[in-house]
């Protein structure tokens, strides 16, 4: 059985806990810059999973009089200052190891251990990024893909400190080390842009192009030449948004003018349904039904059998 995304979110803010103490303990044995970059990474996903947990409860919440439409933008602030955090974090890590290149660095100690930590928090990291995703996916939460993609860019930054190790451990070139974690801060800032720049886009109203294909593929196969019943003179303005996985869809739809109010009700009914089922069964939709004044509309022609 499936578990929900509050669920999987509580086992997110777990798993960070114990991940970050698990990098702690290899930097603090090593002293190696690049797990430095790695845990500082990790303390980030703590205080994301923490919003994310918050976030996803919130969303679920169902519209109230004050949120007539529901609560689910909270998960695009929750991925938009998740994305602001990588930033910051990658920003930090840009300077540190700047320094480290330029000043003395202690040398390293313990790799061994400290290889061993790392790869282990690396695989808890690749399973709960797994399970976030795959969730975020199925329930279209954004807070949770956002969560998700932050932690699978941890399981490569921290294959990149595992090789670090490796190569510092077997050559003894300690300047590897300061360089890996200033391409890893290059990383964090552009997976930070990218999370933040999607939320922000959700936030402003900014259009699925997926969706929009859905709906108007759907609709032209209501058109008179379409294999869908009831059918349709024509449509356009069709304007659709989502907030986590709650779909908000607004169209106008041309249909013959003697037709009857009751009867356009009924196929408007119909297209709402179909265009929420469409796009992942939860949401609202409102079809607009306006006079057809074509008069060679090949629907005039089936109005009577609609």
């Amino acid at each position: 059985m499936a578990m929900n995304p509050r669920t999987i979110a509580g086992i997110a803010v777990i798993g960070s806990l114990v991940i970050l103490g698990v990098k702690l303990a290899a930097w603090w044995m090593t002293r190696s810059d690049a797990v430095l970059s790695d845990a500082l990474e990790s303390i980030v996903n703590v205080v994301a999973s923490i919003m994310t947990y918050g976030a996803v409860r919130l969303a679920a919440m169902p519209a109230d009089e004050d949120h007539p439409y529901g609560h689910g933008r909270v998960e695009f602030v929750s991925a938009a200052v998740e994305g602001g955090m990588l930033i910051a974090a990658g920003a930090f890590i840009l300077i540190h190891s700047v320094r480290s290149l330029l000043e003395p660095s202690v040398a390293m100690e313990n790799t061994t251990w400290g290889i061993a930590l790392v790869v282990a928090g690396g695989v808890i990291n690749l399973c709960l990024a797994w399970l976030m995703i795959s969730t975020g996916r199925r329930t279209n939460s954004a807070a949770l893909l956002a969560d998700g993609v932050h932690i699978l860019s941890d399981c490569i930054t921290t294959a990149a400190v595992i090789a670090s190790l490796i190569i510092v451990r077997l050559t003894g070139a300690s300047w590897i080390d300061p360089v890996v974690a200033l391409l890893l801060g290059c990383l964090l800032i552009y997976m930070g842009w990218r999370v933040a720049k999607g939320s922000v886009n959700r936030l402003i109203d900014r259009q699925d192009d997926g969706d929009f294909e859905k709906l108007k593929t759907l609709l032209a196969r209501h058109l008179a030449a379409g294999d869908l019943s009831p059918k349709i003179c024509s449509f356009h303005k069709v304007r659709c948004r989502h907030d986590g996985s709650v779909h908000w869809i607004d169209m106008h739809i041309r249909l013959p003018q003697e037709m009857s109010v009751a009867t356009s009700h009924d196929i408007a009914t119909v297209l709402e349904e179909r265009a929420i089922t469409a796009l992942g069964g939860a949401g609202d939709a409102t079809a607009h039904c306006e006079p057809c004044c074509e008069r060679e509309c090949a629907c005039k022609r089936s109005a009577s059998t609609s």
